[in-house]
Order: structure tokens, then C-alpha cells, then sequence
């Protein structure tokens, strides 16, 4: 009956060590794997432009090999709209922001066709909204047609060779 008793104070004794080992090395993992990820501060809403004020600075506890977050730096969030709710303190997806559209759905604007031998120039009614660099469609207010134009910086459409 005595040995049995002191082979488990022993055992809890081993339990007691393994445990300490591993909580000492947890806190090596937390002070060396750690990145900091922006998330939002209150509520973020669909629609909503993201700002610095909307964001602040979260420790993230990851492994050093793990390929880089979304949202690590601020300027992958600033000036973007969120597409859906963003919660506090959540990480952000990637896919759950966009840039801001440049060109709105419905409104006329310039459209463009340049080659090497001919430029036309003439306006358009884009059906479906989009930022710099999508290629959307874009109905001829005059002819009906539809056409596919690319969304340039200086809010103008491009016709690229169809």
C-alpha cells in the first residue's frame, strides 16, 4: 500500500513538471512568433470606407514560417469598403473588402476606341459598376449594343479589340 501511494505523488510530481515545461515553452512561442494584424475597432458596415479611425493594431500569434495576413498592413485595408459586416476585433479576409467603385452603374460616361488607323470617341452607359482595371459592359445609348470596355483612372472607358 506504501508503494502505490508514493508512485502516484510521483506521477502527479511528472504531471506537475511536463506541465511547467510546456507552459514555459507557450510563452517562448508568444514573445517569438508574434505579427500585428489591423482589425476594426466598432462595427464596420457593408458599404462603409475604411478608415484609420475604424482600425486599430492586434497582436496575432502565428508561427514564423506561416506566409503573411491579410491586413498586416494598413494600407491593404485604408480607403477600401468593406463588402460585408466586419466585426470588432476580427481579422479581416481579404475578400471581404474592395476598392471603391470608380465608375457607377447608369451614369453616362466617355468611351473610347483607339487603333492604329481609327479613333472613335463617344459615350456610354456602363451596367454594372467597377473600379480601375475591371472590364464591365457598356450598352451604346444610341445603337442599344453591348460591349465590353476596361475602367481607366480618368474615369473614361476603353474598348479594347473585340
Amino acid at each position: 500500500m506504501i508503494g502505490l501511494r508514493s508512485m502516484r505523488n510521483t506521477g502527479g510530481f511528472a504531471a506537475a513538471a511536463l506541465l511547467a515545461i510546456f507552459a514555459a515553452s507557450a510563452v517562448v512561442h508568444a514573445t517569438e512568433g508574434g505579427r500585428t494584424v489591423f482589425v476594426p475597432r466598432a462595427v464596420i458596415y457593408p458599404g462603409d470606407v475604411i478608415t484609420s479611425e475604424a482600425l486599430m493594431e492586434r497582436k496575432l500569434l502565428v508561427a514564423p514560417n506561416n506566409p503573411p495576413v491579410f491586413g498586416e498592413r494598413s494600407e491593404e485595408l485604408l480607403g477600401k469598403v468593406a463588402r460585408r459586416t466586419l466585426l470588432p476585433n476580427e481579422l479581416i479576409p481579404g475578400t471581404a473588402v474592395k476598392t471603391p467603385d470608380l465608375i457607377k452603374q447608369g451614369k453616362t460616361y466617355k468611351l473610347t476606341y483607339e487603333s492604329q488607323f481609327v479613333s472613335i470617341i463617344g459615350v456610354g452607359v456602363p451596367l454594372q459598376s467597377g473600379s480601375v482595371g475591371e472590364i464591365i459592359n457598356v450598352r451604346n445609348p444610341d445603337t442599344g449594343l453591348i460591349i465590353k470596355a476596361r475602367i481607366k483612372a480618368d474615369q473614361t472607358l476603353t474598348v479594347d479589340d473585340q
